[in-house]
């Protein structure tokens, strides 16, 4: 089997076969006889367009696959671990057109820069000046002592879904609101008993989630200043902003419908009653919440979100020997995990409280676009102070397909 840029090379070189016949009209007297050459040529371009789409949907399965398995940097082909080489979104600003014209001529007089949108949270770059034609490395971005790049951040809500592009405002989904089970056996000639699955028609409309942040002048010359006031800054702004919603939005006016807010969550766990039984520690209570999702939804959590008191507590809990359960503070836990699923410690959560959910398969983020950031000294009586007003904004939305594969455990 050929692969996806052999294939697209053969495509280019018949085409060029192709048009060098068309316009020969030495060796090609007549039309028939130019005709006659061109079909064959015709028809094995179309066999190899077939064969680029196909290699290029075998591609787009196996990077499905990937993701799916969890299959790591190191696994992914050359051509892709290039594309998601570790280019910040500060980076990406300052080696935008729009910043180094204004760069070029100055940033003197009322200016607003075209709007740069980022791509995705790496890019294929260096950490050169901006325009340097060097060979992309994987860098961290160089932020200011003490700030934690976002590369190394732990794990967020919107981590854990699976991620979707929308050209639409509007994004229209069914959520399963009954799925009814008839299958049993049947004596021959018997009738065969009824399942049933019921529906209901849901519309979510995209929100914008945006913030503006002053600098001055002087740090907007200084690119690599500008570079990390972004990376430790603003992008963390709009991503908390972000989870806040995701998890807890009440959907009143501009807000989404977060999580916690949606109709058909599994029944919550309280540590200590009803399900959860007296003696429970914190993690006994957060497997309850498993099993209950398991057993309801047929579907099996892969991740658990968790306010960051609750997590002291789980990872400071120690045995009656005074030995911890978890590794204890001298042994790193990265990623965090308990029960074998992800940890995503959040503080829009309500205190001693978690998450339980199948994320991966009960829902979806959805966004119009991506991150898009853009700059101006045209605010109030910035132009006069000598400030500029970098502004970064999303369009996001979230689809929830199975509200019940996602429970809340209380009383941590």
């Amino acid at each position: 089997m050929p692969t996806l840029k052999e294939a697209k090379e053969k495509v280019r070189t018949l085409s060029v076969r192709a048009l060098e016949v068309a316009e020969d009209a030495t060796t090609y007297k007549t039309f028939a006889e130019q005709k006659a050459a061109l079909d064959p040529l015709e028809a094995e371009i179309k066999t190899w367009i077939a064969e680029v789409k196909d290699l290029e949907e075998l591609e787009e399965r196996k990077k499905a696959f990937r993701q799916n398995t969890g299959g790591s940097f190191d696994d992914a082909p050359a051509a892709e671990r290039n594309a998601a080489v570790a280019k910040s979104f500060g980076a990406q600003f300052v080696e935008s057109k729009g910043y180094k014209g204004l760069a070029e001529r100055g940033f003197d007089g009322k200016w607003t820069s075209g709007g740069v949108e980022i791509k995705a949270p790496f890019f294929e770059g260096t950490d050169d000046a901006p325009g340097a034609g060097n060979a992309p490395v994987a860098i961290a971005p160089n932020v200011l002592p003490g700030i934690v790049g976002l590369p190394f951040a732990p794990l967020t809500i919107a981590d854990l879904f699976p991620s979707g592009q929308t050209n639409s405002p509007l994004i229209r989904y069914l959520v399963e609101t009954l799925a009814q089970n008839g299958a049993d056996t049947v004596a021959e000639g018997d009738l065969k008993p009824e399942s049933a699955l019921e529906f209901d028609k849901v519309s979510e409309t995209l929100h914008k989630i945006a913030t503006f942040l002053p600098i001055s002048d002087e740090m907007l010359e200084d690119w690599a200043q500008t570079r990390s006031y972004i990376d430790a800054r603003l992008e963390l702004f709009v991503k908390q902003a972000e989870e806040a919603q995701l998890l807890t939005g009440d959907g009143e006016d501009e807000n989404l419908v977060g999580i916690l807010n949606r109709p058909g969550l599994a029944p919550a766990v309280t540590k200590g009653s009803g399900v959860s039984a007296a003696d429970d520690n914190s993690m006994d209570a957060i497997y309850r919440q498993i099993t209950r999702i398991r057993v309801t939804q047929f579907l099996e959590p892969d991740a658990i979100a968790i306010d960051p008191l609750g997590w002291e507590k789980i990872t400071l809990s120690k045995n009656s020997q005074g030995a911890y359960y978890a590794n204890g503070p001298f042994v790193g836990q990265q990623p965090a995990s308990l029960w074998g699923k992800k940890v995503a410690t959040t503080p829009a959560l309500a205190a001693l409280t978690a998450l339980v959910g199948a994320f991966a398969q009960g829902g979806q983020i959805f966004r119009k676009g991506t991150l898009t950031l853009e700059a101006s000294n045209s605010h109030a009586d910035y132009f006069r102070r000598n400030m500029t007003a970098i502004r970064a904004e999303e369009r996001v939305g979230l689809a929830i397909y199975r509200p019940g594969a996602f429970g809340r455990v209380l009383g941590l």
